[in-house]
């Protein structure tokens, strides 16, 4: 069995530790995705346990394709009743790189057909779609011209933990905020801070990290859960495997602070529905107190406001505030995202590392201190 995890852009290393911590092969890690080879058993845990990790797809059937043909019988020789239910509606995605296939529509169109044709035993007739059940999606990956055929085992996209029933209208991912904690080197024996905290999203990951709780086992649901074929003893085990690695007693010092009020209560709240808010210290603080807080030690993740509807002056004096910060904690460690590169010129970069990331389309940078 094979499958293919995607994640989002500049985090397949750590995606990659993921896979290779469950012991399982991986037989390819590229831009966006990592693939391996497995057992059955293991679609429940990764889509468990994956803390970066988009979408987590079995392959059903891969191979070469030059022409539309090839796809269509590539597509049909996957016995689909075995996957899809005559009413399930089907959604089919498709991605094409340095393919000669490249109209992405035309993909979608000849994939549909030929599931529709090999359910059906007909060119010409339709399938029934109930739209009440849940959908199966499909997604065509086609790369250097070779096809790979995915069935989605996640339904919706890893990084919905879904323990945010408040947010902003544009929040950080949960996945994007777990990626930055692990890139940030913290250690959990010294405190974590979160100087912007908004809903609370990189202090609920960091304990979620901490206390080794499988983000997957909250209150989300997987597509997988709804295969006929697939053992449901599967997650079962796998959710009593989480249970026991979970750590329910140790105190972990993590520190989230923002100027609002409300963003505060938000946060709260969320860390309530993660069941770790016995883990964090919430406070209601303008992060330009710490410019008189005694020495810090520890770790700071954070991401900082740089919306175009901020002035360039609100702006221009939060990173001089925070480079002031950094000069008077030399001990401190640091990992903040940002797209306000202007920031380059208010520090001295030789201890900084920048990486590329990207918070939703946005590209920004994360930098850390090494």
């Amino acid at each position: 069995m094979k499958l293919f995890v995607t994640c989002i852009a500049w985090v397949e290393s750590i995606l990659n530790k993921e896979i290779e911590r469950l012991k399982y092969k991986i037989l390819k890690t590229s831009d966006r995705y990592v693939y391996c080879e497995t057992d059955d058993a293991w679609i429940a845990r990764v889509n468990l346990w994956s803390r970066v990790g988009n979408k987590v797809h079995l392959e059903l059937n891969s191979w070469i394709v030059n022409n539309f043909d090839d796809l269509f019988e590539l597509v049909s020789e996957i016995n689909w009743k075995d996957y899809v239910d005559s009413s399930n509606p089907i959604i089919v995605n498709a991605v094409s790189i340095k393919s000669w296939l490249d109209s992405i529509p035309a993909i979608q169109k000849t994939s549909k057909k030929a599931i529709v044709t090999k359910i059906t035993g007909s060119k010409d007739e339709y399938l029934f779609e109930d739209t009440n059940l849940q959908p199966r999606e499909i997604l065509i990956f086609i790369e250097d011209n070779e096809c790979r055929v995915l069935l989605n085992t996640s339904w919706e996209a890893l990084h919905k933990r879904w323990y945010r029933t408040s947010e902003h209208e544009a929040p950080i991912k949960e996945s994007l905020g777990a990626a930055l904690v692990l890139l940030s080197g913290w250690s959990y024996k010294k405190p974590l801070y979160d100087f912007f905290c908004w809903s609370g999203t990189i202090a609920i990951e960091a304990a979620l990290i901490s206390r080794n709780i499988a983000p997957g086992s909250l209150w989300r649901k997987f597509a997988f859960e709804d295969f006929g074929w697939y053992p449901a003893t599967h997650l079962e085990e796998a959710k009593k495997e989480a249970e026991a690695k979970s750590f329910k007693d140790k105190k972990y010092e993590i520190i989230a602070s923002d100027i609002d009020a409300y963003n505060v209560d938000m946060a709260k709240k969320n860390a309530e529905n993660a069941w770790v808010s016995d883990t964090i210290k919430f406070e209601m603080k303008d992060f330009s107190a710490y410019l008189w807080a005694k020495k810090l030690e520890g770790t700071v993740v954070s991401n900082p406001p740089y919306w175009l509807r901020l002035d360039s002056n609100n702006l221009d004096k939060i990173y001089k505030d925070l480079a002031k910060i950094f000069n008077n904690n030399p001990d401190l460690n640091w990992g903040f995202i940002t797209s306000y590169f202007d920031f380059d010129n208010m520090v001295n970069l030789d201890p900084w590392k920048k990486r590329k990331l990207y918070n939703w389309n946005e590209k920004c940078y994360f930098y850390k201190k090494v």
